[in-house]
């Protein structure tokens, strides 16, 4: 028995050659033209497996060994004296004519040697050049004269790279169900969006419900004031008036006439509502509950009914504050006195999870543990669906730090997805306090600085600017930031000329940019101390897969940010191999 058969013990290969020409087995698809390739029929299991078909082949710019090890990577058969076979066959398949590329087989202005290639095999594996490792093993232990300890070290070294190249694959996998997973999550932060404004539509509903009722129960009768400025019968027609036409602030001025103790149940809802569409959750927070506390008993709570319906709004106001407690603390109060209320019951459980699951994602933040803080707030988002303080004001605090969170782990992408989100919910509702705006703006800012959009964390910074109240600290701290974004923005755009940057200085378009071009590409941050072989691989590798990436017509998220990306890489790309000579 063989040293190969002893060590596989039960795993048998038949290899026939095939007889495909290399006009036959080139593609329409490829535009490569196909110069060798034969077939083999693989058997891992000698009690009765079914056969795999399989192949091998190089295209024109490869040789034998870049086809025996795709060979090894497609089939994920990984047997050193199997992919020496397939390189051998393969060798034998070539065209006499054919003409290997210099690249592959010079090292220098010379042939590359059995030392050379090993040498060189060794400065592709510490890169993690895999690939073209393993093919200048492959092609050393090819080259004639060599003794027997150099081949059995360069088998070692195959086998060690076979290693790395499973460990690269199941790297490989674990990114893809990451990408999977985010766009499981995209999908159903979207479903969710979709059921909180469906759930805002039955809110917004029993309010339209409420209103017309009070509508039809005061209408025709005027308000009168008595010559002293204290209310008569009629002011509460007068608030429901200013009420039912959407003039939050007249209404609010109407109530403040009315005595605490004289105020109904409806006028202290609406009080509460009016707070609510003007942004000012405290003072909303303080009306449901002065409602609710007025409105105790033990009769049953139905939803849909004036106290039920400030229930809700208490609870939002409260968790649009941060105070979580308190919003419990609403749902409490109804299960005390009406514990088979079925919205509370259910409202307290689910609110009760998420409380607990922030409390731990901020644990997790102060602890500097982002990925498990990541985890606990994509947890806390699903708890939150179904809850009725599933607001999408409320949703985008939670999707601000998770784009916090995933901007500090490099996640830039699903950072910015949160991110554009939260701004989009909070700049386009109208009872959205400007401070809440700022926040996000401000927190999107930092999340571009991070994945160098420049220009767009400018944009950012001065909307933020913009929305700060003039004259205060808060202005001139935020100006030292708007002004320190531009800076960078002058420096990675470049373009600006001054005595030094001119035509006359030989830079006819002004400064050039500067830019962290190895960053742009991913690139490992010691590939400087390489060589240019090695340096030149690592390019055209990163360029292909970013470009793939990024491109516009295939990007699933953010399309602005792709073409930005796109053209990034493309430069960057064009700028190294201009300055490595590749």
């Amino acid at each position: 028995m063989s040293r190969f058969a002893r060590a596989l013990l039960f795993v048998a290969v038949a290899i026939s050659l095939g007889t495909a020409s290399a006009e036959e087995s080139s593609s329409d698809d490829d535009p490569k033209q196909r110069m060798a390739s034969i077939e083999l029929t693989l058997t891992e299991n000698v009690d009765g497996a079914t056969p795999v078909k399989a192949s091998a082949y190089v295209d024109d710019g490869e040789d034998y060994a870049i086809g025996a090890f795709r060979f090894a990577e497609d089939h994920s058969f990984f047997h050193v004296e199997t992919v020496l076979d397939v390189a051998k066959k393969l060798q034998v398949e070539l065209p006499e004519t054919y003409s290997t590329p210099e690249s592959l087989t010079k090292c220098g202005k010379k042939t590359c040697s059995a030392g050379k290639l090993w040498k060189r095999s060794d400065e592709m594996r510490k890169a993690d050049m895999h690939d073209a490792a393993g093919a200048d093993l492959i092609r050393a232990m090819f080259k004639k004269g060599i003794e027997s300890d150099f081949v059995a070290k360069c088998e070692q070294s195959l086998e060690r790279t076979f290693d790395n190249i499973k460990r690269q694959r199941e790297r490989e996998r674990r990114e893809a169900e990451e990408e999977a997973k985010l766009e499981k999550r995209r999908m159903e932060e979207e479903e969710a969006m979709e059921a909180a404004k469906e759930r805002k539509k039955v809110y917004e509903a029993d309010f339209e419900r409420f209103s017309s009722a009070l509508q039809v129960q005061h209408d025709g009768v005027e308000a009168t004031v008595g010559p002293d400025g204290s209310a008569q019968v009629d002011l509460t027609s007068a608030v429901v008036k200013e009420f039912v036409e959407g003039r939050w602030n007249e209404t609010i001025q109407l109530i403040k006439k009315i005595p605490g103790r004289e105020k109904s149940v409806e006028i202290l809802l609406m009080e509460a509502r009016c707070h609510e569409m003007q942004g000012n959750h405290n003072s909303a927070l303080s009306a449901s509950g002065y409602l609710i506390q007025q409105a105790i008993n033990h009769e049953k709570w139905v939803t849909g009914s004036p106290r039920m319906m400030a229930v809700t709004l208490g609870a939002n106001a409260a968790m649009q504050l941060g105070m979580s407690d308190k919003a419990l603390k609403f749902y409490q109060t109804v299960l005390k006195f009406d514990p088979e209320q079925e919205q509370a019951r259910k409202q307290y459980r689910g609110l009760k999870k998420v409380i607990k699951l922030m409390n731990q994602a901020e644990e997790q933040i102060q602890k500097g543990y982002n990925k498990a803080a990541s985890g606990l707030i994509d947890d806390c988002l699903s708890a939150m669906r179904g809850l009725d303080v599933d607001s999408p004001l409320f949703r985008s605090k939670i999707q601000l730090k998770l784009c916090t969170i995933l901007s500090n782990m490099d996640n830039h992408e699903e950072a910015l997805s949160n991110c554009d989100s939260a701004v989009e919910i909070r700049s386009s509702s109208s009872s959205v306090s400007d401070s809440a705006k700022k926040e996000a703006y401000l927190v999107r800012a930092e999340a571009l600085l991070l994945d160098m959009d420049f220009d767009e964390a400018v944009s950012d910074f001065r909307s933020a600017f913009d929305l700060v109240p003039p004259d205060s600290d808060e202005k001139r701290t935020l100006n030292q930031k708007l002004h320190s974004s531009m800076q960078q923005q002058d420096a990675w755009n470049g373009g600006k000329k001054d005595h030094f940057y001119n035509e006359h200085r030989g830079f006819p378009d002004g400064k050039p940019p500067e830019r962290d071009h190895i960053k742009i590409l991913q690139l490992p941050v010691n590939l400087e101390e390489h060589d240019k072989a090695v340096k030149c691989k690592w390019l055209k590798k990163q360029f292909k897969t970013l470009v793939r990436k990024f491109h516009p017509d295939k990007y699933k998220g953010n399309k602005k940010r792709a073409a930005r990306k796109f053209k990034e890489v493309t430069d960057s790309k064009e700028h190294l191999s201009k300055q490595w000579e590749c």
